[in-house]
């Protein structure tokens, strides 16, 4: 099975109804919900019965879901998130015993919210926003609120691309962006001190694609590394998931006044109407 995932639901209506465009009209069949944006509606996701929905648990832009007075080491005194990932990552280092403490009530907070607004019988799978998950701390406490909470896990994301299907297509070596690289070898280096727990765990994830072409996820660049992953999925007998951000937005359409919205060039960017295109036009035909 191919997941064309569509991470970002949430971040206004705008975005968000972009989004359910592409699964009316594209092909997406999973899609990632913000839980602290409030910018969506569960009603016209729900409708969409084949599509599987994720927890795109987010520390780094809108406010917090607990107390503020839980959550001091990184939100602001009116519970807005701080830090980006880099940040979050230096409180894992430096000061990891609070930062713990803290994350257990956040991270507690946003699983037990989604969980209130959606089915109770609908499989649990979750991500977060900029991949901080892959935070040692974050991930071990993500699970641990799990398991606390007896929930099941569907499936979590693991956004670690195999190298083979890059190597193996010469013709795209120079597309790929240094921000983009330096991001896949952290979080490859990261997903050191995770892997084993995962393993441990049994928990259930699939190869993922989105983050060496992240913000040039076109139809074209897409389809050349796909094949590739297809081969790898079909021996190992893996599921593959392929990361878009199709909801784009104008800056005169964003209402992100007073909401925290950090990496507001990001949501602007032509890049995600490129993405939004190849969400509406590629498929699993297509490899």
């Amino acid at each position: 099975m191919i997941y064309f995932c569509a991470d970002d639901y949430g971040l206004n209506d705008i975005s968000s109804k972009r989004i359910l465009d592409c699964l009316k009209n594209g092909s997406l069949n999973k899609v990632s919900v913000f839980p602290n944006l409030e910018s969506f509606d569960v009603k016209e996701l729900l409708e969409h019965k084949d599509v599987r929905l994720s927890l795109h648990l987010n520390l780094v832009e809108g406010k917090c879901m607990a107390e503020q007075n839980n959550v001091p080491l990184f939100t602001d005194s009116d519970g807005n998130f701080k830090y980006s990932f880099g940040g979050l990552l230096k409180l894992d280092i430096f000061n990891r015993k609070e930062f713990i403490k803290q994350l257990y009530e956040e991270i507690r907070a946003q699983v037990l919210y989604y969980k209130s607004i959606m089915p109770s019988d609908l499989p649990f799978c979750v991500d977060s926003h900029q991949h901080t998950h892959m935070i040692p701390s974050v991930f071990k406490t993500l699970i641990r609120v799990l398991e606390e909470e007896n929930i099941s896990v569907e499936y979590i994301r693991i956004p670690v691309e195999p190298i083979s299907p890059y190597i193996k297509t010469p013709s795209l070596y120079f597309t790929y962006s240094l921000i983009n690289v330096i991001k896949q070898w952290l979080l490859n280096f990261l997903w050191l001190f995770n892997k084993r727990f995962v393993k441990n765990k049994k928990l259930p994830s699939a190869y993922f694609f989105g983050i060496l072409f992240s913000g040039k996820m076109d139809a074209g660049r897409v389809e050349k590394i796909l094949i590739k992953y297809k081969k790898i999925a079909d021996k190992h007998g893996k599921d593959i998931e392929v990361l878009f951000h199709p909801g784009f937005i104008d800056e005169n359409e964003s209402d992100f006044k007073n909401k925290n919205i950090k990496f507001s060039e990001f949501y602007f960017s032509e890049n995600r109407k490129t993405e939004y295109n190849s969400a509406m036009n590629i498929s699993e035909r297509s490899v």
